[in-house]
């Protein structure tokens, strides 16, 4: 034989990094900024059933539609535990980003098991088997790395979302519409200990009246008519051992309130039909947009109730309070949409920030998303204009103001001038008095001070 032994020492360096990453037993595909293959091992090459010439400068999503390396790239942070399903063949995966200087450049996926079976195995013999579908990869939750803001009253709500992660204790997350609560929500369960049991979601408002209380609790065969036979879990059932999240409680009838309730108190839950209860281990997160304590007092939500799941409190300030986090929103959202529609976004025009900084979106951060995607596929180059984008938000605001205004051009003079006369009557009966007068008006005395300023009273 005259073949000719190489000793490790001839290797360059890339050489050397070639020849450990070209395994058999180990797959590493790693991609740049732009989403394209970079570096493709020998093991991904066999996955995919194809050469080196034909994945290299390829965007990873021809190969992979559903994958999630490009929010690797925006998040910048290492995640695990993912089903990487190709030519009939799972593989479990983790994703790192790849840094320079602090600076994400690029982004890696990595086999953990190359062979689900083995996977299945060894979770076996640990105790503790997981559960890997053969056709879907895990449901992504959300972690506190998204949620976004460095504004006081946005570092304030994670500190709570972390703390109340290191307790089982009932929560409740108020705020407007589009806030967010949901993503606090999963981030909360996501670092609790918790994490790998399941995160249920019921949105206690769009359940029909008559069906809710099946949906939460389950029923037993021939609990009622059309009842399925063998009867169905409710969402408490499908919950335990993890989190389930009841959005929108304040919409939750009052009489399915008196049996929530009680599975509060008890820990355990009747399905409907049933003859002895069942034992949950489940966390509760609550959300509302609504007012419940002036629920309370209308009689609309049960007071009981409240103080059961409000131990734990979380505020979610709407966007308009939190507009310095604007920027930080907007990459996070168009990475988001990037990934979710195949874009290549990076940014919005200057302009188009000023338009954000000025509105007050009073659908928060579900309406900047929503403007962001418009913008997304009006726009052709990188930085995103919204100069295209038909209806603008601000546009329609401002013109039903008009039109308003329009229609009732002496209300607000009206107004004005009844706030006046009844601050100068409060200073006739106390004699000029400021603070009596404050307090006859029900006012504080800077707010009493602000409109003497304001209508020039001497």
């Amino acid at each position: 034989m005259n073949s000719k032994l190489i000793s490790i020492s001839d290797l360059t360096l890339e050489e050397h990094i070639q020849t450990m990453l070209n395994t058999p037993f180990e797959g590493v595909l790693a991609i740049d900024t732009d989403c394209r293959i970079f570096f493709v091992n020998q093991f991904f090459l066999d996955f995919f059933q194809t050469t080196e010439k034909e994945m290299l400068g390829q965007d990873i999503r021809v190969f992979m539609p559903s994958c999630r390396l490009p929010e690797t790239l925006g998040r910048g942070y290492s995640e695990w535990g993912d089903t990487l399903v190709a030519k009939g063949k799972e593989a479990l995966v983790a994703r790192f980003p790849i840094k320079k200087d602090g600076l994400v450049v690029g982004a890696m996926v990595k086999t953990i098991f190359p062979d689900m079976m083995v996977a299945k195995s060894i979770a076996e013999k640990l105790g503790s088997p997981v559960k890997v579908s053969p056709i879907t990869t895990p449901i992504h939750l959300y972690t506190c790395m998204d949620l976004v803001g460095e504004t006081e009253s946005m570092l304030y709500v994670k500190k709570l979302a972390r703390r109340a992660s290191r307790t089982n204790s009932t929560i409740l997350i108020s705020g407007e519409s589009g806030t967010g609560k949901e993503v606090v929500a999963q981030a909360i369960h996501t670092r609790s200990v918790r994490r790998d049991g399941p995160f249920i979601s019921v949105n206690c408002g769009a359940i029909p009246t008559n069906l809710i209380e099946a949906e939460l609790f389950g029923y037993v065969s021939g609990a009622f008519t059309g009842a399925l036979r063998g009867g169905n879990p409710g969402k408490f059932e499908l919950a335990n051992g993890g989190t389930i999240l009841l959005d929108e409680i304040g919409d939750m009838p009052l009489d399915v309130q008196v049996k929530l309730l009680r599975v509060l108190q008890e820990r355990e839950v009747w399905r409907i039909g049933a003859r002895a209860p069942i034992t949950l281990d489940v966390r509760v997160i609550a959300s509302t947009n609504r007012d419940l304590r002036e629920m309370i007092r209308i009689g609309t939500f049960r007071e009981d109730l409240y103080y059961r799941i409000n131990i734990l409190s979380i505020n979610i300030p709407p966007l308009r309070q939190r507009k310095a986090d604007l920027p930080d929103l907007v990459r996070f959202l168009l990475q988001r949409i990037n990934a979710r529609i195949g874009s290549h976004a990076l940014g919005v025009t200057p302009d188009s920030m000023a338009e954000f900084m000025e509105y007050d979106w009073p659908g928060n951060v579900r309406e900047l998303e929503n403007i962001l995607e418009q913008g997304v596929n009006w726009s052709e180059g990188e930085l995103v204009s919204l100069k295209k984008v038909p209806n603008k938000p601000w546009d329609v605001h401002t013109n039903k103001k008009e039109r308003e205004n329009d229609e009732q051009p002496g209300y607000h003079n009206a107004m004005t001038e009844r706030e006046k006369q009844l601050i100068l009557d409060a200073l006739a009966h106390n004699g000029g008095n400021r603070v009596h007068a404050a307090t006859e008006l029900g006012i504080s005395r800077s707010a009493l001070y602000r409109k003497l300023d304001k209508y020039q009273i001497k």
